[in-house]
């Protein structure tokens, strides 16, 4: 039972146990001064996206600075039911696309901000960090397009509790506000794409199905690799 729900969704399970695997290394391992300078790393801010953009973004998603439990559970009820609606492959693609679009658009309408003269230079190092985006985005879709009026509910449910944080700030264009704004507008739009896709076929779902196919074949390679061997039998 446990196996076929591993191999059901891969993509959830891999993104909580990194998230929470991080969560350990900050919490138990590292020093204060670590753990802050693990966070001035992982930012996705402007002076990290200019030297490493790829790793910035990848990175940010699985450091927090804090209510990293919270986030283990909002994650959960976002990223299943997107999992389940659309397959590990093509959530990953909601996800990634909305995370990158939250990040690269509240950065850049920073930056223009600062050449404007309407930011002072510090928002350069702005400490930016955690799985926000990619909530945001999961929530959204699994509000719109979940199976289960259950699991549609609990998204809801976390997604209306978080809204007041979640644009705090937006009036003034805070980077974290905008950032989750266009997450969730990222979200509803890819997620709309994908049944679109799903509904029509052609090559495109054709590609998604063939990559969902090997990456469960994937799945169950490491899983087989995991079991013990039988012992001999003895003659």
């Amino acid at each position: 039972m446990m196996g076929g729900f591993i191999k059901r969704y891969p993509m959830p399970l891999t993104f909580l146990g990194l998230f929470g695997a991080m969560w350990l290394v900050q919490v138990f391992l590292l020093p204060p001064a670590a753990q802050r300078a693990v966070v001035a790393w992982a930012s996705t801010n402007l002076a990290n996206l200019g030297v490493d953009p790829v790793g910035t973004m990848i990175a940010s998603a699985f450091v927090a600075e804090g209510s990293q439990g919270a986030l283990l559970v909002v994650a959960a009820l976002g990223l299943f039911p997107v999992a389940r609606r659309f397959g590990n492959v093509r959530a990953i693609v909601l996800v990634a696309v909305s995370h990158v679009a939250g990040t690269l658009i509240s950065q850049g309408i920073a930056f223009v901000r600062l050449e404007a003269g309407l930011l002072s230079d510090s928002v350069r190092t702005i400490s930016d960090v955690g799985p926000s985006y990619v909530l945001c985005a999961a929530l959204v879709a699994a509000v719109l397009y979940g199976h289960g009026r259950v699991r549609r509910l609990l998204a809801f449910g976390a997604w209306a509790a978080l809204l007041p944080f979640l644009f705090e700030g937006l009036p003034s264009l805070e980077v974290a506000a905008v950032g989750h704004l266009v997450a969730m507008l990222s979200g509803a739009l890819v997620g709309g794409l994908l049944l679109l896709f799903e509904r029509r076929g052609g090559p495109v779902a054709a590609a998604i199905e063939a990559a969902e196919a090997r990456a469960v074949h994937a799945v169950q390679e490491v899983q087989d690799s995991l079991k013990p061997n039988p012992a001999p039998s003895e003659a």
